[in-house]
């Protein structure tokens, strides 16, 4: 128990989770509709976002990476997740604080760097989306 006239306040923060594995594909490649049924375009439309829209304020969203997925290439990391910023869905910093990506497979420590880089560096609201479905 704290005490005292400076105690912090505990703001719980609830979490939803997104196992890139169990609930998208195994094998996520491409970046578009038309390069596979495993796209970061359809990551992002169909998995992503509907998973972030759906956040309470005080919620963020466990992503995790490794269980079951090899590996991942740029581009679905790019437009999966820096496709967020770019057709302005959120912006990079909003994003980053709603996100909390996890894996148990130290290898995958390089795609996380990878996700938060691409966020980092998309240009907020700089392109129009048009679907390649």
């Amino acid at each position: 128990m704290e005490c005292g006239i400076d105690a912090p306040s505990r703001v719980k923060m609830k979490m939803a989770t997104l196992n890139i594995g169990k609930e998208f594909s195994i094998d996520p490649v491409g970046r578009y509709y038309s390069d596979s049924d495993a796209s970061g375009e359809k990551f992002r439309e169909e998995i992503l976002r509907k998973k972030i829209n759906a956040l309470s304020e005080n919620e963020k969203l466990t992503i995790i990476l490794d269980d079951g997925v090899e590996a991942y290439g740029s581009s679905f990391l790019t437009e999966g997740f820096a496709g967020m910023v770019k057709y302005g869905y959120i912006t990079s910093q909003e994003l980053l604080g709603k996100i909390d990506i996890q894996f148990s497979d130290e290898d995958f420590f390089f795609y996380k760097e990878k996700v938060i880089q691409y966020i980092k560096e998309a240009k907020y609201n700089s392109e129009e989306y048009q679907s390649t479905k």
